[in-house]
C-alpha cells in the first residue's frame, strides 16, 4: 500500500498536486466515518456545576482554613428603635406611678387610722408641780408668748409664710433659744404666763419636753398643757417632711389650778388635709380667790392661721361666747395668746403685700368686753426671710394680746421687745386688777 505523506513539500508545484478526486476531501467525511459517528452519537455534555464556595480553592490546593461568611443582619430603622424606647420608658413610667400610688394611698390610709381626734371637752395634761395657794392680792400679772418651739429666732424663715425654711438645722439653736426664753419668763416673774407653740416630742425641736422643761426651770409654777398638733408624720412638704409633731399650749400658774379643760375649736379643714393639721384649742384655767365663790378663768388661746379666714372666725365666736358665759357666771375672765388677727382699732403696721400671709380681723366685742394689746411694738414677723429691721421685705404684725370681761381693770399692758431674737414673736405683758364689785 503506497504511503502518502501528510505534508506537501515546499518546492511542490500547485500543478503538481492531485485533482481533487484522487485527494481526501477535507470537512467531509468518509461514508465509513458518518456511519460510524451515526452508531455512536455523541454524550451530551452537562454543564459544569456552578461551586457555591465561588472561587475558593480546594484543599489540595490551599491548606489555609475555609472561612465561611457570615450571614449581615438585617438594620433596624430608627423609628423602630424609637419606639422600642418610648415603650420601655412608659413602662417604667407607670411603674414608677404605680409605686408612688402604693406609698401615697398607704400614708394617707395609716394617717387617718390614727389621726389626732380629741373630744370637745377633755381635762387638760397636769406637770409636776402642784400650788396650794389662792389669790388674795388682786393686782397680778400675766404674760403671753408664741415661743415658736424654739425654732424661729432671728436667723429662721418659714415655707408657709413665703420663706425656704423648714426646720432647724441644728440642735443647738433650738436649744440656745429655750435658754434665752427660760430667762425672759424667769426676769418678768409674773403671776401666770400663756406660751403656745410648745413643744413634747417633735423631731423639729429634737424632741425636747419643753412643757415640762419650762416648768422645771421656772420652778414655783403649776402647769397645765393641751395638745393641738399631734401627729406621727406630717408628710409636707414632700421635699423635706416636717415629720413627727407632738405639740400645745401651756399655762403655768403661781397659785393652785382647780380645773384645767381642754375643749375644741372648729375645725376648718375636711379630710385629707385635716388629718396632719393642727386641731385647735382653748386652755381654760381656773383659779380660785380667797375668801370669794368668783374665779379667775383664764383662756390660751391660739387660733387658726393657714386657713381662708372661716375658721378664725368660727373660733373667735366660740372664744367670745365662752367669755361671756363665764362672765354671767360672775367670774373674772381673761382670753390671751396669739389670735392670729389684727385688732379691729388698731392700723398699725400695715400689709404691704397681700399675695403673702394676711392675718384676719377680730370681731368687735362690746358691753364692756375689751382688748388689750400694745401696737407700739409690733408682736410678730412674717418669716419670710430671716430678720432684718431695715429691710423693705420685713412684715410686721400686731396679732398678739387679750379678751377681758368688765369687771377688770387694765393697769398696764406692753408688748416687750425683744427683737425676737428667739422667736417669731415678741411677749406681751399684761397688769390688771379684779375688781371688788363684780357688778
Amino acid at each position: 500500500m503506497e504511503h502518502r505523506p501528510d505534508t506537501v513539500p515546499e518546492d511542490t508545484l500547485l500543478f503538481d498536486l492531485p485533482l481533487d478526486e484522487d485527494l481526501p476531501t477535507v470537512g467531509k467525511k468518509s461514508p465509513a466515518a458518518e456511519r460510524s459517528m451515526d452508531e455512536f452519537p455523541p454524550k451530551k455534555q452537562t454543564p459544569p456545576t456552578p461551586d457555591p464556595m465561588g472561587d475558593i480553592p480546594s484543599s489540595e490546593e490551599d491548606d489555609s482554613p475555609t472561612v465561611v461568611p457570615q450571614p449581615k443582619r438585617k438594620r433596624k430603622s430608627c423609628w423602630t428603635v424609637v419606639w422600642a424606647v418610648s415603650k420601655f420608658i412608659w413602662k417604667l413610667a407607670l411603674a414608677l406611678v404605680l409605686i408612688v400610688g402604693i406609698l401615697l394611698f398607704g400614708m394617707v390610709g395609716f394617717l387617718t387610722v390614727t389621726e389626732y381626734n380629741p373630744a370637745f371637752a377633755e381635762t387638760a395634761d397636769r406637770g409636776s408641780v402642784n400650788r396650794t395657794e389662792t389669790i388674795v392680792n388682786r393686782s397680778l400679772s400675766l404674760l403671753s408668748f408664741n415661743t415658736g418651739y424654739a425654732g424661729l429666732g432671728a436667723d429662721a424663715d418659714f415655707f408657709m409664710d413665703g420663706g425656704e425654711g423648714v426646720l432647724p438645722a441644728e440642735e443647738a439653736s433650738v436649744q440656745e433659744n429655750m435658754e434665752g426664753i427660760q430667762k425672759l419668763l424667769s426676769l418678768t416673774d409674773t403671776d401666770f404666763i400663756f406660751l403656745q407653740e410648745v413643744d413634747t416630742d417633735s423631731q423639729r425641736s429634737f424632741n425636747t419636753n419643753q412643757w415640762l422643761k419650762y416648768e422645771k426651770e421656772l420652778k414655783d409654777y403649776e402647769s397645765r398643757f393641751a395638745l393641738n398638733h399631734s401627729c406621727s408624720y406630717v408628710p409636707y412638704p414632700f421635699t423635706q417632711p416636717m415629720g413627727k409633731i407632738h405639740s400645745g399650749i401651756a399655762t403655768y400658774s403661781s397659785y393652785d389650778i382647780v380645773s384645767a379643760t381642754r375643749y375644741s375649736l372648729p375645725n376648718p379643714f375636711s379630710w385629707p388635709t385635716r388629718i396632719a393639721n393642727l386641731k385647735r384649742c382653748l386652755l381654760v384655767t381656773r383659779i380660785p380667790i380667797e375668801d370669794s365663790e368668783q374665779q379667775l378663768v383664764l383662756i390660751n388661746v391660739h387660733m387658726e392661721a393657714y386657713d381662708d379666714g372661716s375658721g378664725k372666725s368660727e373660733q373667735t365666736r366660740q372664744l367670745i361666747s365662752l367669755v361671756k358665759e363665764e362672765y354671767a357666771k360672775g367670774n373674772y375672765v381673761i382670753a390671751g395668746g396669739d389670735f392670729n388677727q389684727s385688732f379691729p382699732e388698731s392700723d398699725a403696721f400695715p400689709v404691704k403685700d397681700p399675695q403673702l400671709w394676711t392675718p384676719g380681723v377680730l370681731t368687735r366685742i362690746s358691753d364692756g368686753f375689751k382688748y388689750c394689746y400694745d401696737d407700739s411694738t409690733p408682736t410678730c414677723r412674717l418669716l419670710n426671710q430671716p430678720y432684718d429691721p431695715d429691710s423693705e421685705d420685713t412684715q410686721f404684725y400686731v396679732i398678739d394680746g387679750f379678751l377681758v370681761s368688765p369687771n377688770i381693770t387694765i393697769d398696764r399692758v406692753e408688748t416687750l421687745d425683744y427683737d425676737f431674737l428667739y422667736s417669731d414673736h415678741n411677749p406681751v405683758l399684761l397688769e390688771f386688777t379684779l375688781n371688788a364689785d363684780t357688778e
